[in-house]
């Protein structure tokens, strides 16, 4: 399995511009080429879940290059002062209580 999925990243970022967002089959998670100058070219994960119409929720996600990357940062996510943190932020920023709105119908 991994070296069918090596093969199909190889082939499918092969014409992939530096910095195009190719995504995958799961849900706010893309493949990113960085651009190539001396040091061959490296593809990063981006991590941009996405709202309830499928637009990303942020201009740009999390890269990642490791896994020892995603490990920290799930490590630093799950941790309940960040969770408390937030809820502090929204309900000073008033951003707790946002309605959702409905595309347009055309």
């Amino acid at each position: 399995m991994n070296e069918d999925l090596e093969n199909a990243i190889k082939e499918t970022l092969k014409d992939a511009k530096p910095w195009q967002k190719v995504p995958t089959n799961v849900e706010g998670v893309f493949l990113v080429k960085t651009p190539s100058s001396k040091k061959p070219e490296t593809i990063l994960i981006e991590i941009n879940p996405t709202d309830d119409l499928g637009n990303p929720i942020k201009r740009r996600g999390i890269f990642l290059k490791k896994s020892s990357e995603l490990e920290k940062f799930l490590e630093v996510m799950q941790n309940n002062k960040v969770k408390d943190l937030l809820k502090v932020l929204e309900k000073i920023s008033g951003s707790g209580s946002s309605k959702s709105i409905e595309p347009i119908k055309i």
